[in-house]
């Protein structure tokens, strides 16, 4: 396994253009391939760099034979991606004015030993937001 190469890939449950937009206009990512309609988009930090995060419509994944859509109505937090920065509270400020709604301001959390802040994306995924020079 390739484990230091991964892609985080968020299936897209809800409205495709509003999670285009929100990293697009609001995280600042780079769209290198696919576009607002989908079904498949991959992003980076800018259009030099290699691809670091996706979007998939959840509807496009029955073309995997087997993969059935889960039964649920809500999706507990089975899992943060982490988002490590050197200045948390600029990226914090930059990403509040951008319109991005936090689930608190930056703390520090003693037994982790960093400052980290949380905030979901349009379709409920959570993403931590963490002082990396402390990490």
């Amino acid at each position: 396994m390739k484990f230091d190469e991964t892609t985080i890939r968020i299936l897209v449950r809800k409205d495709y253009g509003e999670c285009f937009d929100f990293y697009t206009e609001k995280i600042g990512l780079t769209a290198v391939w696919g576009d607002r309609n989908g079904p498949y988009t991959s992003f980076a930090v800018s259009s030099e760099a290699s691809p670091c995060f996706a979007i998939f419509a959840g509807n496009a994944m029955p073309m995997f034979q087997g993969y059935e859509q889960p039964n649920t109505r809500m999706q507990p937090d089975t899992i943060a991606a982490v988002i490590p920065t050197k200045d948390l509270d600029g990226d914090y400020l930059r990403l509040k004015e951008a319109g991005v709604l936090f689930l608190g301001e930056p703390q520090y959390i003693e037994s982790w030993g960093m400052r980290c802040t949380y905030f979901r994306d349009p379709e409920g995924n959570l993403f931590e937001l963490n002082d990396a020079s402390n990490v």
